[in-house]
């Protein structure tokens, strides 16, 4: 028998028992794969197209192994991970844990720590956890420790994951990990397990694990649960991705192509949140991941030249941007310098900056308009207008403005209107560069901006203020926007939020078309009568170079 060193007959085979739990309607059980996996340095095992793969065909499909709760994270059933209110409302009769219900006591993944704690004659309480001592942190690992007697072929594919325990040993995340799931489990639970096993099972989770939420009502779309994903974990990181995942009722994970995939070229993913700068991205990954991204967007101090990260020179009559000398040092404390005077500014005063202003983000809280814009004044002349904070900012004023109830739609001022829709277009600005092709966030944001657009042309034409040429304009702009809201978001499932809104998208579509058919046959005595358009010189001619009497006489006579 052939050896497999990289354990991919293990994820070839994993993706064979996903398909056969992806509805029908996801993937065609009969399509032959449209990648392999290969180890390629220095990213190791890489998913690699084995032909041209189009924007928005489904890639693959990835069942977890196992879900359970983040470490930390608010009090959840741990059978459906609904949010709950109480620790004592109702609790497991056979291991203590608060659930939703009686019925949850053996839905689920619950039943595996659930034997485990009835066994060890351990009943948690609350008081057992705090700040240092994550209630959930140990759970997950848990589970997996179980399915080595439950489930073999489950658990043989996670032992195939990588851990990277020589790069995590001795770190602050080992320690913590020690005490909170190491010593707890093989203290608390008398859990019979090789400590040096049990940090393995906790570094495949922190280096492969997928953040994921739960589309059951009642847990207020929050990002409250972990899942392992063998396919998913197989793609390499890059920044500026070319895949874009979604999550289906079952948790079943739905890989799709956000944009062209060339055959021979990487199939990518993002493990770190795109609108953040490359130093924070950066640290996060050396933290989480324990790898050094160098990807393009993390090669170039403009980061693609969004200069997400750059500040503005205060240098007299300067107005050049302050951009890091070297950002793929992997102790991120390369001095920052002006592209233009050359002005250096210290890594740590840079990341102090930051710090102080997500700080006063934290402050500013996300219900009053009004904090966020004072923001925005005050750090307008040391930020870079698309530094990652400004853009945040904006994000976070492109969503306040026609949804928070003071700042409904219809009672938002025409300067308040207008800002939303700058807000949304600078934020898509951003994400053309950095999150191209198919992509949430800008479905979501196209959303958001159609909504000021048509109502400002609605109300122009209730005024009669308006030309039907200009009207149609304005009208064929919004249609564009839901239309792409809705390329965008058809993928997610109708449960969770986006999933709303590209059904609230696409029946405003079909209004839209029909109000749009309506103006076109309206009496002219509904709009502004077109201007008649003006024969000057400045229309005929292209600039002065151009003015001379046989390229005037030309013009006239093409008129």
């Amino acid at each position: 028998m052939a050896e497999d060193p990289y354990h991919v007959d293990v994820m070839y085979d994993w993706f064979k028992y996903s398909m056969t739990k992806a509805p029908p309607h996801i993937i065609d059980q009969k399509e032959s794969r449209k990648w392999n996996i290969e180890y390629v340095e220095p990213y190791g095992r890489c998913t690699i197209a084995t032909r041209d793969i189009a924007e928005g065909e489904v890639i693959f499909v990835d069942h977890p192994i196992v879900t359970g709760p983040k470490q930390t994270t608010d009090l959840i059933c741990l059978s459906c991970y609904r949010q709950l209110d109480s620790w004592d409302a109702c609790q497991c009769s056979k291991c203590g844990w608060p659930l939703c219900s009686k019925e949850c006591e053996t839905r689920g993944h619950h039943p595996l720590e659930c034997r485990v704690f009835a066994a060890a004659g351990y009943k948690p309480k609350k008081s057992d956890f705090s700040e240092d001592i994550f209630m959930y942190e140990f759970m997950l690992p848990l589970r997996c420790f179980c399915l080595s007697s439950t489930d073999p072929k489950k658990w043989a594919t996670m032992m195939a994951m990588e851990s990277h325990n020589d790069l995590r040993r001795g770190t602050e995340l080992w320690e913590r990990e020690q005490l909170n799931v190491v010593d707890y489990l093989r203290g608390k639970l008398k859990l019979k397990a090789d400590e040096e096993l049990l940090h393995s099972i906790t570094g495949i989770l922190d280096v492969n694990c997928h953040e994921v939420r739960s589309n059951i009502p009642g847990t207020k779309e929050q990002y409250f649960i972990r899942g392992v994903y063998p396919l998913c974990a197989m793609m390499s990181h890059f920044c500026r991705n070319n895949t874009h995942h979604t999550l289906m009722d079952d948790m079943t994970m739905v890989v799709i192509a956000s944009t062209p995939i060339k055959k021979g070229e990487q199939i990518t993913a993002t493990y770190t949140h795109i609108l953040s700068a490359t130093t924070e991205r950066r640290k996060h990954l050396r933290y989480g991941k324990f790898f050094d991204c160098a990807c393009a967007r993390c090669s170039d101090p403009t980061e693609l030249g969004t200069y997400f990260g750059a500040l503005k020179c205060s240098q007299p009559g300067c107005g050049g941007s302050i951009l890091c000398t070297d950002p793929l040092i992997p102790t991120n404390d390369a001095p920052w310098a002006c592209d233009r005077c050359k002005y250096q500014v210290a890594s740590v005063t840079v990341e102090r900056l930051n710090k102080m202003v997500y700080w006063e983000l934290r402050e500013a809280g996300e219900e009053d308009p009004a904090k966020i814009e004072a923001l925005i004044r005050k750090y307008q002349y040391v930020l870079h207008p698309q530094h990652f904070h400004m853009v945040g900012m904006k994000h976070t004023l492109s969503q306040m403005y026609g949804r928070l109830p003071e700042y409904s739609l219809g009672a938002l001022t025409e300067a308040q209107r207008r800002r939303k829709v700058e807000c949304c277009r600078d934020l898509l600005r951003v994400l053309e560069v950095i999150d191209p092709g198919i992509s949430r966030l800008r479905g979501l944001t196209l959303y958001e901006l159609h909504a000021p657009l048509l109502l400002e042309a609605n109300q122009a034409f209730q005024r009669t203020s308006i030309t039907r040429r200009e009207f149609l304009t304005k009208l064929r702009q919004a249609e564009e926007h839901l239309d792409r809201t809705v390329y965008c978001l058809k993928h997610e499932p109708l449960s969770s939020a986006e999933g709303e809104v590209c059904k609230i998208a696409r029946n405003s579509l079909v209004e839209l078309r029909k109000w749009i058919n309506t103006v076109t046959t309206l009496p002219d005595s509904y709009f502004l009568p077109e201007e008649v358009e003006k024969v000057t010189a400045a229309s005929l001619i292209r600039s002065d170079e151009d003015l001379t009497l046989e390229s005037l006489l030309r013009s006239l006579e093409e008129q």
